[in-house]
């Protein structure tokens, strides 16, 4: 911690603005949505699981222009697409309270403003810790991108359901857009700036010729290569296990004679220790030269999935279980765009940190939860999508160990594959 007073003001203040935008990004606003399922549903008559299908697409759907949003923040800085993407988000938030009851006119909004929050923040701030904190990326990403998500959800969801018990889900909506434009937009305008080696570019937004360009390999090269295969799918899968449990939950426990009381206290705790895993997996990575320091971590994700084949009703087995998968879900948010920057450098960073997102809110975040309660349904029991889940467990444990070295060129900076190079050249 002392050795972080080294970072210049600018870097402060590119990180204070990573902060504010992270606690109102689009990841923290999902944790707000079921708060509005019920209101939206009776408001339009729709049932809930068709309202809450809505909601889920654009969660699930907008990861895939990170890509792009990587793209555009590598050829072009990180302040010049945060800024507008900003002011879209707020624009977009505040026209969904304007839909009218219609899924399309609903799902437009929704899904533009998430669209716009992802590029502005999520496709923004993990390369401007890495550039402005390059000794310290993994407490940087603990810090200032996962805790700053998980408090900012953690303040608005009991704001969010204060607001639409007492104003409605529209107004509510209004209020989010407006803290939007008076938080995140000035945060990004006037804190955010890129690092001085960043590479220049001229009016028309193409590289200036002779501007120093960062080191690491470009997208193509590092899709190909077996550490970005290897962390793409641990990532995956610790994903695909962990949110499979949290979005059942309810239904998962509760046939085990848990209330929805003690559920919800569970998922807090989950919350809360997601926070500890991501300071401690920041540091570690930060203080290692080895991927396997995340192996620990990945070991909790296995001890959780046992825990819960013991938590028969019993409060602290519940409590454990959840707060081992909070610990890796924490430990996972810190140490992928870590890894990706470890193994690639910085050059194509944000478009390979897209990439890994879009891939893991696809299959680990949205497709594995639903097959696992597909499975339960038709066989009448989570106990098989249980064992599934221990096993891929077990096996994201062995992946991790499988991780290559971190390349080391020059100055410590990831080393580049002579065909990356030929082949960026």
């Amino acid at each position: 911690m002392t050795s972080l007073r080294g970072y210049p003001t600018p870097a402060w203040r590119a990180a204070i603005a990573c902060a504010l935008a992270m606690a109102l990004s689009p990841a923290a606003l999902n944790s707000t949505i079921t708060f509005f399922v019920g209101p939206v549903s009776r408001d339009f008559g729709w049932s809930q699981s068709q309202t809450l299908t809505v909601f889920n697409i654009p969660t699930v759907a907008a990861p895939i222009v990170l890509p792009l949003a990587g793209r555009w923040v590598d050829r072009w800085g990180a302040r010049a697409v945060a800024v507008p993407g900003a002011a879209l988000y707020a624009l977009f938030t505040a026209a969904t309270a304007l839909a009218g009851g219609d899924t399309v006119l609903l799902l437009l909004p929704l899904f533009a403003a998430t669209v716009c929050g992802y590029i502005a923040i999520m496709g923004v701030f993990y390369k401007v810790v890495a550039e402005w904190f390059p000794h310290h990326r993994g407490s940087g990403y603990s810090l200032f991108i996962g805790a700053a998500t998980s408090l900012g959800a953690a303040v608005l969801s009991p704001l969010c359901q204060l607001s639409v018990d007492g104003l409605g889900w529209r107004q509510t909506y209004l209020l989010l857009a407006l803290c939007i434009l008076v938080i995140v937009f000035p945060a990004q305008y006037f804190l955010l700036s890129d690092p001085p080696r960043a590479r220049e570019s001229d009016s028309a937004g193409k590289a200036v010729p002779g501007a120093e360009e960062l080191p690491g390999m470009p997208l193509g090269a590092a899709l190909r290569s077996p550490g970005w295969l290897l962390t793409a799918g641990a990532m995956v899968l610790i994903a695909a296990v962990a949110m499979s449990v949290r979005l059942n939950a309810v239904s998962l426990f509760g046939d085990r004679g848990y209330s929805a009381t003690v559920v919800a206290l569970s998922l807090s705790v989950l919350l809360l220790s997601s926070i500890g895993g991501q300071f401690l997996a920041g540091v570690a990575m930060d203080r290692s030269r080895s991927a396997r320091a995340f192996a620990p971590f990945v070991a909790c994700l296995v001890a959780g999935m046992l825990a819960i084949f013991a938590a028969r009703g019993g409060t602290w087995a519940l409590l454990l279980a959840m707060g081992l998968l909070g610990m890796v879900m924490g430990a996972e948010s810190s140490v992928g765009p870590y890894l990706v920057a470890r193994y690639f450098g910085l050059r194509a960073f944000a478009q390979i940190q897209g990439t890994t997102l879009g891939v893991v809110a696809l299959f680990g975040v949205g497709l594995s939860p639903v097959v696992v309660q597909r499975t339960a349904e038709a066989t009448g029991s989570y106990q098989g999508p249980l064992i599934t889940l221990t096993m891929v467990s077990v096996l994201t444990v062995a992946l991790v160990f499988l991780l290559p070295r971190y390349p080391v060129g020059a100055k410590g900076e990831p080393a580049v594959a002579d065909e990356a190079r030929s082949e960026a050249g």
